[in-house]
């Protein structure tokens, strides 16, 4: 946050919109995952499904595509949490709704780290996937 701007008197219209901007960037967080893992679920279902009619090169072209989305999806995803976290913050301690709602949450375990696993948790799990998909064809080709 910028220096000075927690005291900055909003008023309840400008909270409100802080408020829906916080959601926004929550939603577009959840979303985008959402069409990152359907479109590796298609380009895995379409590899393997695929992989007896596909030369090696086709193959190995799938799964590197698939690798490459997964890293793309790691950075979009890390910049979108920054953005939802920065939102949140902004009203974090202005929405008397919001400061009762974080001290009634415990703050511990996966409350803490949910966001951060579903971040980066899911992308990395999905990389794995491909890894080891690669090292099958590689290791088959050898």
């Amino acid at each position: 946050m910028s220096e000075g701007t927690e005291d900055i008197p909003l008023d309840q219209r400008e909270l409100d919109r802080l408020w829906e901007l916080a959601l926004h960037e929550e939603r577009v967080l959840n979303e985008r995952s959402g069409y990152f893992l359907i479109a590796h679920a298609m380009l895995l279902v379409f590899a393997v499904t695929a992989i007896e009619y596909l030369s090696e090169l086709a193959v190995l072209g799938s799964i590197i595509t698939g690798a490459v989305m997964s890293v793309l999806w790691w950075i979009v995803n890390a910049r979108q949490l920054q953005e939802m976290r920065t939102a949140a913050a902004l009203v974090r301690d202005k929405l008397p709704g919001y400061v009762a709602y974080r001290k009634a949450i415990p703050s511990q375990g996966m409350r803490k780290f949910g966001p951060s696993a579903f971040t980066f948790g899911i992308p990395i799990a999905v990389a794995i996937i491909w890894i080891v998909f690669a090292v099958d064809r590689v290791w088959g080709m050898i």
